[in-house]
């Protein structure tokens, strides 16, 4: 029995775009068979295998396709050219509005959809109390769907699509209309599903969600496929690219293509990437630590290359974390004092600068971090070849585990964009030490007190 839920095989669409309606008729009845037509590709040769049971999220820029495929893939287009094959019952929730009929009451477009998937009547009745305790829209479910708010039909439309019992599950970013409190029951919802050998295909634009949910991930800029890779990696590189500026995205697109096709074929690897986006972390070295109350630095412990920014006018250098006594050290203790410093220099004037950083745990969520200056409050007046010394104290009041440290230089460009002028991510890492009578769980210590008084 085949283990894939998904497969794409060189899929391309390609759509016919048109100055005027009129040019459409022109082109069909022209007996010269003149084009009227430009050729937009919206997809080109996007190819990669989903397992069974994993949860793969889909990330890149408005415009770069993911819809399209994720449509593609549900069977709502169809490609141009190449194939896919999808194992098992799918459950999709695309853009608000797919698959239901605005003049349909609730509870009518719950049977509609349960037919579109195969589900008999009958069986739709059976999931009917679940779908509408999920969505809780009220005696609403009892109104057409075309009075409701975005947030009252995102509700409606991921509690049939999670509630139908599906084999892969396929959303596109529509959670981001639904509020606070409902996203969260959605992501645990999620997460269940995950737990349950499930296979989830998503589309979002929160990183830490991919870092959280997904295993692994696929970065698509263009209508190209760049990069299939674990889902850390994926993001870093997905950053990266975001926040360059136009003159270093072709350069960055390439880097990043390089890096793919190490994967696929490791000893053709020339290292054109500064980074490999792997920490190279030995436990067995940090595991023998526990005993050790002195801070310390541990070179196992080194990120073997972080990812780098490309230089936009400016570097980042001598980064490094030190104790009260100035001492560089990455295996600290809870509750102590610290400080992650850092230089920059200046290649060009400069205007609102910014410098920040970030702490992050090793499955790359963001915890702790902080800039400088507000937005659009920088420093100015800043001089080519000048050096500025950054630093940050803080008291880590983290649980026991391995953690890495972000930092960067934002400036704003002439057409007032605030982008990085240099950034390091996941450039240190430190290990708090176990604490032997630590009753922490979770990952931040908030002074929690407990009080047990015996009743009777």
């Amino acid at each position: 029995m085949s283990e894939t839920a998904i497969r794409v095989e060189n899929i391309s669409k390609q759509y016919k775009l048109y100055q005027k309606p009129i040019d459409r008729v022109k082109e069909s009845l022209n007996p010269f068979k003149r084009r009227y037509h430009k050729e937009f590709h919206a997809l080109q040769n996007i190819s990669f295998e989903i397992k069974k049971g994993e949860c793969v999220a889909i990330v890149g820029k408005n415009g770069s396709g993911k819809s399209t495929l994720l449509k593609i893939i549900t069977g709502v287009l169809t490609p141009s050219g190449g194939k896919v094959s999808v194992q098992g019952k799918v459950s999709a929730l695309l853009e608000l509005g797919a698959g239901f009929n605005p003049d349909f009451t609730g509870l009518q477009n719950i049977y509609l959809n349960g037919t579109m998937m195969g589900y008999t009547k009958d069986e739709m009745l059976s999931k009917l109390p679940a779908i509408i305790e999920f969505a809780d829209i009220g005696d609403f479910i009892h109104q057409p769907v075309k009075t409701y708010s975005s947030g009252m039909f995102v509700r409606l439309a991921f509690a049939v699509a999670i509630n139908v019992d599906p084999d892969i599950l396929i959303i596109d970013e529509a959670l981001a209309v639904g509020d606070d409190l409902f996203q969260r029951k959605c992501y645990a919802k999620i997460a269940e599903f995950r737990k349950s050998g499930k296979t989830i295909v998503f589309v979002t634009h929160s990183s830490a969600t991919v870092v959280e949910l997904c295993s692994r991930a696929i970065l698509i800029d263009n209508g190209e496929q760049l990069l299939v890779d674990k889902s850390q990696n994926v993001i870093n590189l997905y950053q990266k690219l975001l926040f360059s500026g136009s003159e270093n995205r072709i350069n960055i697109r390439e880097q990043i293509k390089a890096y793919q096709q190490s994967l696929l074929v490791p000893n053709d690897w020339n290292g054109l990437v500064s980074a490999t986006w792997e920490h190279e972390v030995k436990t067995t070295a940090s595991e023998n630590l526990i005993v050790i109350q002195q801070d310390h630095f541990d070179e196992a412990l080194v990120p073997k290359n972080p990812v780098s920014y490309e230089h936009a006018g400016a570097r980042l250098f001598d980064y490094e974390l030190v104790n009260s006594d100035g001492k560089k050290v990455n295996i600290i203790q809870f509750g102590e004092k610290y400080t992650w410093r850092y230089k920059a220099e200046f290649f060009k004037n400069c205007l609102n600068i910014r410098f920040g950083m970030m702490i992050k745990t090793s499955k790359g969520l963001d915890l702790c971090g902080a800039a400088t200056h507000l937005y659009g409050k920088g420093l100015s007046n800043i001089k080519k070849g000048e050096v500025f010394q950054v630093e940050y104290s803080f008291v880590p009041r983290f649980v026991a585990g391995v953690y890495f440290m972000n930092c960067g230089i934002l400036g704003l460009k002439e057409q007032g964009e605030e982008v990085f002028f240099h950034r390091f991510v996941e450039a240190w890492a430190f290990k708090i030490q176990d604490q032997t009578d630590s009753l922490l769980s979770g990952m931040v210590d908030m002074d929690l007190k407990s009080t047990v008084n015996r009743l009777s």
